[in-house]
């Protein structure tokens, strides 16, 4: 006799079972099924502008781009001082796979049999969706891989030798590394990617910049509510830091992060992905009404032990940190931004002696902004420490 096949054949047994058993239409209520169900990863529009100085991108800025890569994100690689493009796109969408949908529960008075051939169909439902999903991610994942390497960043147009900065992109000491020139190259770069994408980045909007000094006139509102990365080939003081800042939000970033040569293309990575996405982290405020006195950056001995506390958090691998540091209102908006940072970097460099990798951390300043109690009052004289957890991202 021919062997009957697919949900014929599956079904058989079960057939004659509720016929032994005198249960009518046992059949359809322990294998009825909801719609197909539609495996997939969800993602919102974001977008990433790197400017560069010279007419080449180096290596290490598309290990940037390739740690960073989500599907739904325009990005552009663009030559300050020119109107050159080196590479630009907008990422694939995530992979889809279509299961059967899930197993509808039997009706009230249902048998032991068929309880249990449901609760095994369940469970077989909820394998096959794992499954589905490590296949959606691996899919999506091998796709960004190729766009990644279609875009060609570190061969874009020519072979680029490692420069003196870790982000291995070339800064000539010429006006195109100045900031006020990536600057509005990225706000170039970002109306055209308004244009041409059509889509709403909302607050995931990062500019990348890697100047050779952080000289210029930038324009009130430029950047209109960017999140700025500059990535110097000098290590610059604090006070260079503050003030770079002051004068990238005063032109409308909506948040600024200054970092020195000693920056890696992981820590980069780290603090655009904040930006783009949404990772889960673990908060950990070590603010205190009596953290900072007025004008000074000291920690007390009280507030050493707190980050004392937090250094076996910071040393796990991939762990990472931004140190965020605040002002009370009293005093200019400049000198409240110098002090902020102050204490943010005072904060940095005690977990860097005590073992913490400066590469996981980024010390940001906020001057008075986000005041958690009346502008004077001197719990706003305090450092915000946000920790991002390994396997949490």
């Amino acid at each position: 006799m021919k062997r009957p096949s697919g949900a014929l054949w599956t079904r058989a047994p079960l057939t004659l079972a509720c016929l032994l058993l005198g249960v009518s239409g046992c059949t359809l209520s322990t294998r009825a099924r909801s719609a197909d169900f539609t495996v997939t990863e969800s993602f919102v529009p974001s977008a990433m502008v790197a400017v560069v100085p010279g007419p080449t991108a180096g290596p290490l800025l598309a290990r940037v781009v390739t740690a960073t890569a989500r599907p739904d994100e325009s990005v552009s690689v663009v030559a300050a001082g020119t109107t050159t493009v080196l590479a630009a796109g907008t990422e694939p969408v995530p992979a889809k796979i279509i299961i059967p949908g899930r197993p509808v529960a039997p009706a009230p008075g249902a048998t032991s049999f068929q309880l249990a051939t449901y609760r095994r169909s369940l469970a077989g439902w909820h394998a096959n969706l794992a499954s589905a999903r490590r296949a959606v991610a691996a899919r999506t994942q091998a796709a960004l891989t190729a766009w990644v390497r279609r875009l060609s960043i570190a061969g874009r147009p020519g072979t680029l030798a490692r420069a003196a900065g870790s982000g291995g992109v070339a800064r000539p000491a010429g006006s195109s590394g100045a900031l006020a020139a990536q600057c509005a190259a990225a706000a170039s770069a970002f109306a055209g990617l308004d244009e041409v994408a059509g889509a709403d980045f909302g607050n995931r909007r990062v500019v990348l910049l890697y100047a050779s000094s952080l000289g210029g006139t930038l324009p009130a509102g430029e950047l209109t509510g960017d999140d700025v990365i500059v990535d110097t080939s000098f290590l610059p003081s604090a006070a260079a830091v503050a003030e770079t800042q002051v004068n990238l939000l005063a032109a409308g970033a909506a948040q600024a992060t200054v970092l020195g040569p000693e920056a890696t293309p992981a820590q980069i990575a780290r603090l655009v992905s904040a930006v783009l996405s949404e990772a889960e982290v673990v908060t950990v405020d070590v603010s205190r009404a009596i953290l900072f006195d007025d004008n000074s950056a000291t920690l007390m001995p009280a507030d050493a032990r707190l980050l004392t506390s937090l250094v076996p958090l910071l040393r796990q691998p991939g762990a990472f940190a931004w140190i965020n540091g605040y002002a009370s209102t009293p005093g200019s908006n400049r000198t409240n931004y110098f002090i902020s940072y102050a204490r943010a970097a005072g904060a940095a460099s005690f977990l860097e002696a005590h073992g913490v990798a400066a590469s996981s951390l980024a010390v940001i300043g906020h001057s008075a902004s986000d005041p958690v109690a009346a502008g004077p009052s001197g719990k706003n004289r305090r450092v915000v420490v946000v920790i991002e957890v390994p396997g949490r991202a």
